[in-house]
């Protein structure tokens, strides 16, 4: 068994940035997970990155480690603002911030995760445990992929979520029903088609929603009247992209604007390869699905039609947190944590209510706000936690309640 001051579970943005400005710290820690998994093992060839390019740098010490450093290095033509940059170039991208930032994660699974004395300790399929005194939970959203109950049952052959495929060739010639409005169900829509499916979406939603482009342009005076944040611009997104703004608001209202905030809806570049191309039943939601022959007959509730019968069906229906379905985390542990309607509570800085515990990501939306969802959010917590972390390690401290009691202030 070895020790470590620190353990990072799972190596996307926010585990990496905060593994890199551990590094700059001084910090001892060990970051273990599969490298970028939700981009490279759940994403679909084809995919653009729906957040503009500057919102899709990943935060570093000292702020040279971003999609257009990467891209001026090696001669590759960039703009800032306006445009998406594709999935293969966030990847390169991503490798290149690994390999200069973050050299020594390492690819291994954690099966379980207990409170031991003094800290935490973490067992694996595939190495030996390891004992850390902190922890932080960066496990990215896969976990928690949602599939509707009137879908839930059926195999992969029948049923998947859009998080399911890296290759939407496989369904060329066949009838798709694509369940959802939000990016991943627009753009998943758009692929298969293009790959040659019968694709049909279906939406609850009255009407598709398509984000409108930011101005090409801004001027000194544009800045001020619509401020850029690495989220994304305009008052309104400065402030969302304000914890401390946003954890006054009511529980309540935090819980409802969390799914409204930059979502769900189509990028405004997707909108020709979807408006008008690809079949849209909207006001209509799927009240069963029964397996016929080789596919499914799916009962719909709308306006237009009664059901329609498909080979199969792809689940854009998004994510929802629940610790109790992160699989390293026994029951106990999960009962520990104080949350809000599934999500952890946490401290500006990521600390829960079990000292020494800290999360990252989409699962902190409710008290970090909306920028956990997205790349962005590296810049809204990573230094912030890493810090908190390097305090407590550099005072020699354990975890202590007072700690956890801090982490539930002003949630």
């Amino acid at each position: 068994m070895s020790d470590t001051e620190v353990l990072i579970i799972g190596a996307g943005p926010f585990g990496l940035s905060i593994s890199a400005y551990l590094t700059r710290y001084g910090i001892d820690h060990v970051i273990v997970g599969r490298v970028m998994n939700t981009w490279r093992a759940h994403s679909p060839v084809g995919m653009l990155m729906k957040s503009e390019p500057y919102a899709s740098e990943i935060a570093s010490p000292d702020g040279n480690y971003g999609v257009g450093d990467y891209c001026k290095l090696k001669g590759i033509p960039y703009h800032d603002r306006i445009g998406p940059i594709t999935l293969e170039l966030f990847l390169d991208y991503s490798e290149w911030y690994i390999k200069e930032l973050v050299p020594h994660v390492t690819d291994h699974t954690v099966t379980e995760l207990t409170p031991v004395d003094g800290g935490f300790r973490a067992t694996f399929a595939d190495r030996e445990p390891v004992t850390a005194r902190q922890v932080v939970v960066a496990s990215g959203v896969i976990p928690y992929r949602y599939v509707p109950a009137e879908l839930s049952g059926f195999d992969s052959g029948l049923v998947t979520h859009a998080s399911d495929h890296g290759d939407l060739s496989q369904f060329k010639g066949r009838r798709v029903a694509v369940i959802g409005s939000g990016q991943s169900a627009l753009e998943t829509s758009a692929l298969l088609n293009e790959n040659g499916a019968d694709v049909q979406i279906i939406a609850r939603a009255k009407a598709l929603h398509w984000n409108k482009p930011n101005p090409e342009h801004l001027s000194r005076l544009g800045h001020i009247r619509r401020p850029v944040r690495h989220l994304c611009e305009g008052w309104q997104c400065a402030f969302y992209n304000n914890p401390t703004a946003w954890r006054q608001l009511p529980a309540a209202l935090r819980i409802r604007q969390s799914k409204k905030v930059l979502g769900p809806g189509g990028s405004w570049w997707l909108k020709d390869r979807v408006d008008g191309v690809i079949d849209t039943l909207t006001e209509t939601r799927v009240t069963k699905a029964t397996a016929e022959k080789d596919g499914l007959r799916l009962t719909l509730a709308g306006p237009k039609q009664t059901s329609i019968d498909v080979d199969h069906v792809v689940a854009g229906t998004g994510y929802r947190v629940n610790l109790a379905t992160l699989p390293f985390m026994p029951t106990a542990l999960v009962e520990s944590v104080k949350t809000l309607n599934g999500h952890p509570l946490v401290s500006r800085v990521g600390e829960s209510s079990v000292p020494g515990l800290y999360f990252t990501g989409a699962p902190t939306v409710l008290t970090i706000g909306p920028s956990s969802r997205f790349v962005a959010g590296t810049h809204t917590l990573s230094q912030l936690l890493a810090q908190s972390v390097a305090t407590r390690a550099r005072a020699g401290r354990k975890p202590s309640a007072t700690g956890g009691q801090q982490a539930l202030a002003h949630t």
